[in-house]
């Protein structure tokens, strides 16, 4: 049945979540060398053009369709948006209109891939970028999102995921790497930050966003939506407290970028969980982030991975945390299983199995992708390209 206070609350979520997508823009702009500023917010915005319409496409139906092929993707039920109306789905939208689902969901896959790019600064013209965030969208997040909540293998086993563990967070971290790894480095790193002051408007249009992103996946106004924005706060404070500490430590001063990167992890951490673990859990999941992730960064640089805004240790390792979490710490009153504390060890071998698949699933295939764009269309410029590590735009085609 139609609920008029739950579309309410979706339709403000979905337009703050799609306002995410600028966010990050602004983020990886502020982030890169001032040269690197208008490819950051180009391939982040042209990922709203393209993603858009692959989702209407065919990628909402791959994620959301009725089981094909054993759970491993949906079928042709909403290709081209049919039977994607104004009515509720008994399922997946019971008290919306489906239609408000599409777009809501639209909004997580856009800012999804954008993700990704933050890794390759310098390393990405924008044709074999847009080749490569429509493939990925198709092949790789719309399959893992049909797993988790389109009623995929995964859910049948019983994985749980509030927000984006697996779905978002952790596909998106562990394909940066493969990206990194597949292009190498660049010859002449120089990274920023280049703008304070975008990376401290960014970053509130981003916490402001997490609380949609969070709350929203509840799909209704709901107390389910409540503890989640709760957890999320938690989240997010203490692993800005962590991180910062961590800093302080090693550097003798407090940096704004420690407080910054702190917030990502805690809020990183808080997809997966936000809405199935009591608030307690997710203060200490936000600490446990930022020391996570803060190591996962220095342990990346040991290895020389050229993940230039630190993709896969922010994402990909926060994301495999709150995975983690879930399966120790489900509370059976709010979620819809236990965790380990609560009795249910087979729960968090369940999540460990998500985060085996998804984690090998994304990383290989994004591999191959990148593999076989590069062979066709060249991500990076020729060393006789105007371009090739010089110091002006790098959007050409």
């Amino acid at each position: 049945m139609i609920n008029s206070g739950d579309i309410a609350f979706l339709i403000i979520c979905t337009l703050i979540v799609i306002l995410m997508t600028p966010g990050v823009a602004i983020l990886y702009g502020g982030l890169v060398d001032k040269k690197h500023t208008n490819t950051m917010i180009m391939q982040n915005f042209i990922a709203i053009t393209i993603i858009t319409l692959v989702w209407a496409i065919c990628g909402f139906t791959i994620a959301y369709g009725n089981n094909i092929a054993g759970g491993f993707i949906g079928g042709f039920d909403y290709l081209f948006l049919q039977g994607v109306s104004a009515e509720p789905h008994a399922i997946l939208a019971p008290t919306v209109p489906f239609t408000l689902f599409f777009v809501l969901q639209a909004a997580f896959a856009i800012i999804t891939p954008a993700l990704i790019c933050g890794a390759l600064v310098g390393r990405a013209r924008l044709l074999p970028y847009v080749i490569f965030i429509a493939l990925w969208s198709l092949l790789i997040y719309s399959p893992v999102v049909h797993w988790v909540w389109g009623g995929g293998f995964l859910s049948q086993w019983g994985y749980i995921d509030f927000a984006g563990g697996v779905p978002v967070h952790m596909i998106a971290g562990f394909s940066a790497l493969a990206a990194v790894i597949a292009l190498g480095n660049r010859k002449i790193p120089k990274d920023g930050p280049s703008n304070m002051m975008h990376l401290a408007i960014s970053m509130g249009i981003l916490c402001a966003g997490w609380f949609a992103f969070n709350t929203c996946s509840a799909l209704a106004a709901n107390a389910t939506a409540a503890v989640a924005a709760t957890n999320t706060l938690l989240a997010a404070a203490a692993g800005s407290f962590m991180w910062l500490i961590l800093g302080y430590i090693k550097n003798k001063k407090a940096d704004l970028l420690d407080i910054f990167f702190g917030i990502l992890a805690g809020l990183v951490v808080s997809s997966p969980i936000s809405g199935f673990v009591s608030p307690w859990v997710a203060m200490i999941s936000g600490f446990i982030a930022g020391l996570f992730c803060y190591y996962a960064v220095q342990f990346r640089t040991y290895k020389n991975w050229d993940d230039t805004l630190d993709v896969w240790a922010i994402h990909g390792c926060g994301g495999l945390l709150g995975v983690l979490i879930v399966g120790l710490c489900a509370n059976p009153a709010i979620a819809p299983t236990a965790g380990l504390l609560y009795g249910n060890s087979q729960q968090l071998l369940i999540q460990a199995s998500g985060i085996l698949i998804g984690g090998l699933y994304s990383f290989i295939l994004t591999f191959v992708l990148i593999k076989v764009i590069n062979k066709v269309c060249p991500f990076n410029f020729k060393k006789d390209h105007p371009e090739f590590e010089a110091t002006k735009q790098d959007i050409s085609l």
